[in-house]
């Protein structure tokens, strides 16, 4: 068995990176297969990585040399190797205690088979190694030491009754989470995402709308919550045509209903789901507050408000926030004022009304270059694309916005002009970001703070999309899709407690889960058990919370492993 990068280019976010797996079938000949999704390029060197290629291929260097020095046993000699390393997530359901509630839930449905343990197998199988469900059927489960398999048909059933009545399962999580944990629900931080389907024509909920990866392919939209601590607390899927902005609504207003919660729920949310809907929703129906980014572009602002923006001749209006280098890395200035709005109710009438803001604005001096930069060469490609003889709209891509065409009627006649207007207005406004509040008591400082939390659950999508993979969907009907992602996100949840409340941040999701992944044992004919797992740092972390040994032993006994499985998430 070896390991290969794969590079691949499926949309317009550029190079994307996966781990293969070479593997010998008997009398088939040599298989290639996804051992792990990395990401994109551009994505890995956002956050941090500077050389993703070097970075990929490194790892898969690991890999090599750990197969390499794999101890090749006589034929005979051993059984298959068994996963222990979900050990993690069984210690943190454990702790939850859901199975009780589990069996009563389903006391009704009456299955012949135990539904907490196929739940759990399930969320171990999407973290070990995750893929299809005939893949967690036929792969991973039965390769999970001590864990019950499932015949296919039973996975399948299961699945699609999750997706059934999915929030009673995300209800159930959370008030486990709130029992073990204090949940802080002054702050909720909210966002959207969708997944791709490789289907030609849209079904059920499957629909063609705007693709957060840029494909035409019909899309499923994931509306996705987090407390104030980056739990998350609750989760909703609706189809890919339909406006995200009233998810955030329904989100809030289920929550307060669901938990009896009748404090004050800060929203925060980014400049996509700001609207004067939502706004009026949080003040004047719900007593909540906002905390929204809004875009300084275009018609978003008056005049007014642009000028106050790019005021720069009274130095005291601005605050500087330095590094630790002494270097200036942004600035800020904030504001009180009231505030109009105006929207069209659900009976199409339009409503106007007025609230006291607070709004800051920043300018960050690296966002600035970079957004410059990313103007510039759009600006080139749609030169480069106007000077072709037969260009059409869609040669233009994201450059279109900087392009004017003449019009004859509706139609579209001549050539396409640079509109200088919007290039000179983006360039103007590159490095600045708008935050427009109700909490007036809040330093701008705090404000700034609280809202780049947002970050947290970006990086949750991003969990679900590469560690969870989350997609590609090999399921096809309405409710066994809910059902699919209802097991990605309670993975999700789990793997968020274990690296908040457990590891207090050391750890990040990437490690625990590569540790869960690696940590494997292969049994001996004396009884014995060979860990193939090599030493790493979350060994020594794991031993010092968990206050269990042998975890890097070479040999280990059946009772090491039942005391791995058994080990006990320690009190808060």
């Amino acid at each position: 068995m070896s390991y290969f990068l794969k590079k691949s280019t499926p949309s317009k976010k550029g190079l994307y990176l996966q781990i293969y797996q070479t593997f010998y079938v008997p009398k088939k000949g040599k298989r290639n297969k996804s051992y792990k999704a990395l990401g994109y390029v551009s994505e890995l060197k956002d956050s941090g990585v500077e050389d993703p290629i070097a970075w990929a291929q490194s790892q898969i260097d690991e890999l090599n040399e750990r197969e390499a020095k794999r101890p090749v046993p006589k034929i005979g000699s051993v059984s298959v190797q068994k996963n222990v390393g979900y050990f993690l997530l069984k210690s943190m359901m454990d702790y939850l205690g859901i199975d009780g509630d589990l069996r009563i839930m389903t006391q009704n449905r009456k299955f012949q088979y135990d539904f907490p343990g196929f739940l759990r197998a399930m969320i171990y199988a999407q973290v070990v190694n995750p893929g299809s469900k005939h893949k967690a059927f036929e792969e991973v489960i039965p390769t999970l030491y001590g864990v019950d398999s499932f015949s296919y048909d039973q996975i399948l059933d299961g699945v699609n009754f999750i997706g059934q009545d999915y929030k009673k399962f995300v209800e159930l999580f959370n008030a486990k989470i709130t029992k073990r944990y204090k949940r802080d629900t002054s702050t909720a931080y909210f966002d959207c995402t969708n997944y791709y389907f490789e289907i030609d024509l849209p079904s059920e909920d499957r629909q063609k709308g705007p693709s957060k990866e840029n494909r035409k392919s019909p899309i499923i939209s994931q509306a996705l919550m987090l407390d104030r601590d980056q739990i998350p607390i609750a989760m909703s899927m609706f189809p890919g045509n339909e406006s995200e902005k009233p998810e955030l609504r329904k989100a809030i207003e289920d929550i307060k209903t669901r938990y009896d919660i009748s404090s004050k729920i800060v929203q925060v949310a980014d400049k996509g789901l700001n609207c004067a809907k939502n706004i009026y929703a949080a003040v004047r129906e719900a007593n909540d507050g906002y905390l929204f980014s809004k875009s300084v572009h275009g018609h978003y602002l008056s005049e007014t408000e642009k000028e106050w923006i790019l005021l720069d001749n009274d130095q005291n209006q601005w605050t500087e926030v330095k590094g630790k280098n002494g270097k200036t890395v942004y600035k800020y200035k904030e504001a009180v004022g009231d505030y109009s709005y105006k929207f069209r109710d659900d009976d199409g009438n339009i409503q106007t009304f007025t609230v006291r803001e607070k709004r800051v604005v920043t300018y960050n001096y690296t966002l600035a270059r970079k957004q410059t930069a990313e103007i510039e060469k759009e600006v080139d490609k749609a030169k480069r694309v106007s000077s072709y003889k037969e260009a059409h709209k869609e040669d233009y891509g994201d450059s279109i916005k900087y392009v004017i065409f003449e019009r004859d009627g509706k139609k579209v006649k001549g050539d396409a002009v640079l509109n200088e207007k919007k290039i000179k207005e983006d360039k103007m406004f590159a490095g600045y970001n708008l935050l427009v509040t109700s909490e007036l008591g809040m330093s701008a400082r705090e404000i700034y703070d609280m809202y780049h939390g947002l970050w947290r659950i970006e990086e949750s999508f991003r969990v679900m999309k590469t560690y969870l993979e989350a997609r590609p969907t090999y399921v096809r009907d309405r409710y066994s899709i809910y059902g699919h992602f209802t097991i990605c996100y309670l993975a999700l949840t789990v793997l968020r407690l274990l690296e908040l409340k457990v590891f207090d941040e050391e750890i990040p999701v990437g490690q625990i889960v590569k540790f869960m992944r690696d940590y494997s044992v292969t049994e001996t004919s004396e009884g014995e058990y060979i860990n193939a797992a090599t030493k790493s740092s979350m060994v020594d972390k794991i031993r010092e919370v968990f206050g269990i040994s042998k975890l890097d032993n070479l040999y280990l006994k059946k009772k090491d492993i039942k005391n791995f499985l058994s080990a006990e998430i320690p009190e808060p």
